[in-house]
């Protein structure tokens, strides 16, 4: 070994010093350059003698010392010698000033050229900066300004400009570029360079290279100072992305000739990128419009773009998802191909295969699969027409499978089959390819399939049952069987299975633990792909997670089965994977905590992390209880496995399952190992804390509605108050870890949000709402520039849901004043979205809108409430549903949500307050507007809704009448009970639901307004039933109708309160009208009168009687006469709720002892419990009371009539008064003389 290495040391010395020979000629030659230089030009100034040079002989030395200089400092900076290339310059600069001293400046040496080959020569060194910032100085002041000697031959050209920008591009100095342009075009140093096309091509590609996702920032303000400031007008359409916003800044610096194709390719470059990075809502770049308009600029300048700048444009319109620009761009180059060439000053090149697969691309991406297709179709006849056109290949074909699969992944289930059905389609035009030799599907285009499919698109496409294309599905029952399908179609076409296509073909079957077995087990008996996963250049090719090969199949399988929680296909899969010798990695172990977790077994999670740190004790529990021998499937080197996925993963497993004390175990572990939270474990946690805070809250309300039913006395107008604490405390844990998220994203601030409201705490709520509305009205403002018509912003999208969710919870426990808080709140982000609405249509805001008066003062009666308020304010508080995908503000639905919040909490002013909001709500319902009930307007009909979507329209928002009614019986507001429901009948047309009508009767009942409850019935009962007015699902009688429902809830109300007249009166309507069962029976046996009370209430069955009894008695010629014993059917209680022990038979005995006088005696008939017999001398009793008491009042009122008539009653008053008079002037008399 000693020999060798001698031997070698020898052969490495001697290529060194070749190296350094070669660098140290060229080092000396330039040196020796310098010397000379230096050398002539102190002997130029030593001279005392003027010098003359010829024009030929200066030429002739500016040639020789150009082509000198620019070799010299090419060789100085291949040997990286920045220093050298310094001195080079100076020597040169040194030797011409000297030159043009002694020749009175009329022999200029230098070309401007020489410095552009210094600044390019030295920027390819390691030279700073600074370095170079020095060289262009040198060159700006000290050689092309006007008060130093001429030494330059011509003035600075765009080249010297071009190689400095060129160099601050290198070093990413954007701003320094874009300075030092405008200064040199704008001659404020004294020297003014223009660009050419090279420099614009040289600033849009910098600022194309500078947009990153990482680098998103908004500095419109800045451009504003910076071009704005001369014309003093700042564009409203300004692009989030600052770098476009410069570029367009740019282009207004440069007149048309100085510009070409290359530099509008670059301008687009910028487009490109700031569309593609610019896409979320709120910060969204309309690289659409822009793109456009930059084309347009091109017409204008009469530069024709090539084929590289319309795919540019057309790679915008694909990211842009905008299908009509990139077909309408496709079609112009088709067409401008076929113009005469004669009358072109401008045109379009011929669309190229990249343009084309674009195209297809952006049609597939935006859900227009037809289209598509159509493309390829076009493309194919052309290429068989016509040998010069192109013809689509694989690449064509995969980019629209590709843009189908990027689509689906934000698509519904119908959207979803269609994109399947496209690309499906599509591969069965490449498979025929194949067939006829041309380029077929490859491992991608199969990929892709598999990464469309999964079971819900897999159904919605089988229901299209589309012909053809269906033929592949709709032979199979199983969907595993579609997947093992193409896994054979794949192996009879050759081409190739890779990691992602078995873990694509496993992942598609999301929830079938047993199917993914199984084709995992077809991945490890595929000889060809576990020949090719095990070679190193193989794994190479595919990055991330994918490269791990087999272990990466077999973690999809464990995810599905994670899913499941089917430990026993976890288990079969780490013993198939053990037979192929591949190890787990953590990512399988994170699908084991997470199928633990699933099926809640907290205490193996535990454990496995033990076994983790490499204790048998451990695994050996895991082999008993689920066959898994964890450490023998783990390489040697990755024990012990300490990271944090794995124990987030458990925590998050524990959490789920109310483990708090395994959660608290794992997080001291971490703590003792040195592992903290990352992000998104900290989001997954907070998620879990927010679920029991709200499990833990629906607890307290069913315990405290529980003591309500037991002490019903102590709440306060109802109100279910739980005592919250196990939800407190973990809706406050996630309140703090919140803290700790440096970007919370709606999704997670709406949780939060509903965890505080769950657990009471209001304030905290209110704030992360009105987080989320600042948030909001950023993305409404920042989308302005945006070309589609729809604002799509995260947190736009997600108030709607959160609105409702929170005045769920104030109207479940009847909290008013959060309500009324979150309501101020609607309103103001509400009032925000309708004047951008405004601006948008280029209407004026109002001046009033921004002096608002908050809701909660209107509903509270604190101020008074126009009449047109609702209508002019808020009927439209679902603002903007034109821009909006989901209307924000109060809707129908919120509105009744607060009045239930406000029944609740017996709010009965907030209540009055409410209902004139709701009213358009309401009006929208109306039957008049339903298209079968106007059938004369045609044209109009048409867009009218249907009867049957207004009547569930107004089922949703009815119990809105019922919460205010029940909150005005319980604050005995009947006045404001009766205007209520004739409003909602007046609003509606329709009869309100039962229980609204039959709490404004209680309330009447409970004031002895007997009279007013017969004419609210029948009011109601006028209105013609239209549809469904409520929810009678619940009732276990089908026959207890609407009508049924009210009469016996009027007629209870009025009995409760000693009212017999008027129920019986109700009763008597409600039998003639046949709503109400007549109780007497149709009976051969003269001498019985059987009435049947089966199924009647106490109240009705009283009235039923009376009724009964009279109108009986009414029909007999004379009523003194009655010879009939009566019996009563009360029925053996069977419906009762002690089954078989009737209620009504002892409830009407005690009623005919204790409300009829004198006192009916009622006896059970032998052998049936269900009846009653009164005998015929307690009812001829009864009837002679009766007329006695109707005598008695007739006589009462005769003598009362005749006081009247006669003028007795009015003097007996007069003379009373006299002499109350007459006493009082005596006394007052009296007491003046005592005085």
């Amino acid at each position: 070994m000693a020999k060798k290495k001698r031997s070698l040391e020898p052969k490495a010395t001697k290529d060194e010093s070749r190296s350094y020979n070669v660098n140290d000629a060229l080092i000396n030659a330039c040196t020796s350059l310098v010397y000379f230089l230096n050398n002539e030009a102190d002997s130029l100034n030593t001279l005392d003698n003027q010098l003359q040079l010829s024009t030929e002989t200066a030429e002739s030395i500016r040639q020789v010392l150009e082509m000198v200089l620019v070799q010299a400092v090419r060789a100085a900076s291949e040997v990286g010698d920045f220093v050298l290339i310094n001195k080079l310059i100076y020597a040169a600069v040194g030797y011409a000033t000297a030159i043009a001293h002694k020749t009175n400046n009329t022999a200029p040496l230098l070309t401007p050229r020489i410095f552009g080959e210094v600044i390019t020569s030295m920027s390819k060194t390691k030279a700073s900066h600074s370095k170079v910032k020095s060289l262009w100085n040198l060159f700006l002041n000290d050689v092309a300004s006007d008060s130093s000697p001429k030494i330059l031959s011509s003035a600075p050209s765009s080249y010297e400009l071009n190689a400095m920008l060129t160099s601050l591009s290198e070093r990413n100095k954007v701003s320094a570029a874009l300075t030092l342009y405008r200064r040199m075009a704008e001659d404020e140093v004294g020297v003014k360079i223009e660009g050419d096309a090279y420099t614009a091509s040289i600033l849009f590609g910098m600022l194309a290279d500078s947009i990153s996702n990482g680098g998103v920032r908004n500095t419109n303000d800045r451009v504003a100072n910076n071009f704005a400031a001369a014309d003093d007008v700042i564009d409203e359409d300004a692009s989030p992305c600052w770098q476009w916003n410069e570029a367009l800044g740019l282009l207004d610096t440069f007149s048309s000739l100085q510009l070409n194709n290359f530099a509008y390719a670059a301008l687009l470059k910028v487009n490109e990128r700031a569309t593609e990075v610019y896409c979320e809502a709120g910060m969204r770049h309309n690289g659409v419009q822009c793109a456009m308009s930059v084309l347009e600029r091109m017409k204008t300048d009469s530069i024709s773009p090539d084929v590289i700048t319309c795919s540019t444009l057309m790679t915008t319109f694909d990211k842009g998802r905008n299908w009509k620009a990139a077909v309408t761009l496709l079609n112009a180059m088709e067409a401008s191909s076929k113009a005469d060439e004669t009358d072109k000053k401008w045109s379009l090149p011929l669309p190229n295969t990249f343009t084309y697969a674009l195209a297809i691309s952006a049609c597939a991406r935006c859900n227009k699969g037809e289209l598509a297709l159509s493309i390829l179709d076009q493309m194919e006849t052309k290429a068989s027409s016509d040998a010069s056109s192109v013809e689509p290949n694989t690449w064509v074909y995969n980019a629209a499978i590709a843009a189908c699969s990027e689509s689906n992944q934000q698509s519904r289930s119908k959207a979803k089959a269609a994109n399947l059905l496209t690309a499906l389609t599509i591969l069965e035009k490449m498979e025929k390819l194949t067939s006829n030799g041309s380029n077929g599907p490859d491992t991608v285009s199969y990929n892709t399939i598999f990464s469309l499919l999964d079971t819900t698109s897999f159904n919605a496409l089988k229901e299209l049952n589309d012909g053809d294309a269906m033929s592949q599905l709709t032979r199979h029952d199983r969907f595993a069987d579609v997947v093992i399908d193409l896994l054979d179609s794949m192996r009879e076409h050759g081409i190739s299975r890779d990691a992602i296509t078995y873990y694509n073909a496993i992942m598609a079957c999301e929830l079938d633990s047993q199917d993914a077995l199984e084709i995992f087990r077809l991945c490890i008996y595929d000889k060809q792909f576990i020949e090719t996963a095990t070679l190193k250049d193989s794994q190479m090719q595919l990055k991330g997670r994918a490269a791990s090969g087999v272990v990466f199949v077999a973690n999809a399988a464990l995810s599905v089965a994670s899913i499941t929680g089917d430990m026993s296909v976890v288990s079969e899969v780490i013993t198939d994977l053990s037979s192929i010798g591949a190890k787990m990695n953590s990512e399988s172990i994170r699908h084991i905590v997470r199928a633990l977790g699933n099926i809640g077994d907290c205490e193996m999670i535990l454990a496995l992390l033990i076994c983790l740190r490499g204790q048998d004790f451990a695994n050996d529990l895991m082999k008993e209880r689920y066959s898994i021998d964890v450490l023998s499937n783990l390489s040697e080197k990755s024990i012990p496995m300490i990271e944090e996925e794995i124990y987030s993963a458990a925590i998050t497993s524990s959490l789920r399952h109310d483990q708090l004390g395994v959660a608290d175990q794992v997080l001291l572990s971490m703590k003792k190992n040195g592992l903290t939270l990352n992000q998104n474990s900290l989001k997954e946690i907070i998620l879990e804390y927010c679920r029991m805070a709200i499990d833990s809250s629906k607890d307290e309300f069913k315990i405290a509605r529980l003591m309500k039913r037991q002490e019903p006395d102590v709440s306060v107008h109802g109100i279910v108050e739980p005592i919250y604490i196990t939800s407190l405390a973990r809706a406050q844990a996630a309140m703090a870890m919140l803290k700790g998220i440096e970007h919370a994203s709606p999704s997670l601030l709406s949780p939060v949000a509903k965890a505080c409201c769950a657990a009471g705490l209001w304030q905290e709520a209110r704030s992360i709402v009105r987080r989320m509305h600042r948030a909001a009205i950023r993305e409404l403002q920042q989308d302005t520039g945006s070309s589609s018509t729809i604002v799509k912003g995260e947190f736009l999208a997600e108030l709607p849901r959160l609105h409702r969710s929170l005045l769920k919870y104030c109207a479940k426990g009847g909290n008013i004043t959060p309500a009324l808080n979150f309501a101020d709140d609607i309103q103001f982000l509400a009032s925000k979205i309708r004047q951008h609405g405004k601006s948008l249509r280029g209407l004026k805001t109002r001046e009033e809108e921004t002096d608002m008066v908050l809701l909660s003062s209107r509903l509270s009666m604190a101020i008074e409430t126009p009449d047109n308020v609702p209508e002019a304010d808020f009927s439209d508080s679902g603002a903007l549903y034109s821009i909006l995908e989901r209307p924000i503000g109060l809707t129908g639905q919120d509105w009744k949500l607060i009045l239930i919040a406000a029944s609740r909490g017996g709010h009965w002013k907030v209540c009055v307050g409410t209902l004139p909001f709701i009213r358009p709500y309401v009006k929208e319902t109306h039957p008049m507007y339903a298209r079968e009930l106007a059938p004369t307007e045609s044209n109009r009909g048409r867009s009218r809704p249907s009867l049957a979507r207004l009547n569930r329209k107004y089922d949703r928002i009815a119990r809105a009448l019922t919460a205010a009614i029940l909150c005005f019986e319980a604050r005995s507001q009947y006045a404001w009970a009766i205007r209520a429901i004739d409003d909602w009948i007046e609003w509606s047309g329709r009869r309100p639901r039962k229980e609204a009508v039959a709490s404004a009767c209680r309330v009447l009942a409970k004031r002895y307004r007997g009279q007013e409850v017969i004419n609210l019935v029948a009011r109601v009962m006028c209105i013609p039933e239209v549809g469904i007015t409520d929810d009678d699902a619940s009732d276990d009688d089908l026959d207890y109708t609407y009508e049924k429902a009210l009469y016996t809830e009027s007629i209870n109300a009025l009995y409760k309160h000693g009212m017999y007249e008027e129920a019986d009166q109700l009763y008597a309507e409600g039998a003639a009208s046949g709503h109400l069962p007549w109780a007497v029976m149709e009976d051969s046996d003269p001498s019985t009168l059987k009435l049947d009370l089966h199924g009647m209430s106490i109240a009705v069955a009283h009235s039923a009687i009376c009724v009964s009894l009279q109108k009986e008695t009414a029909r007999s010629s004379d009523g003194s006469v009655w010879d009939k014993d009566v019996v009563i059917i009360t029925g053996t209680g069977r419906r009762s709720g002690e089954r078989f022990r009737p209620v009504l038979t002892t409830e009407l005995q005690k009623m005919l002892q204790g409300q009829f006088v004198p006192s009916l005696a009622a006896s059970a008939v032998p052998g049936n419990k269900g009846m009653l017999k009164i005998p015929r001398e307690d009812i001829v009793a009864w009837f002679d009371h009766q007329r006695r008491q109707k005598r008695e009042r007739l006589l009462a009122v005769a003598e009362a009539m005749r006081d009247i008539t006669s003028g007795d009653r009015l003097e007996r008053a007069l003379m009373q008064s006299s002499n109350r008079l007459e006493r009082a002037l005596r006394q007052k008399y009296e007491n003046v003389d005592e005085e």
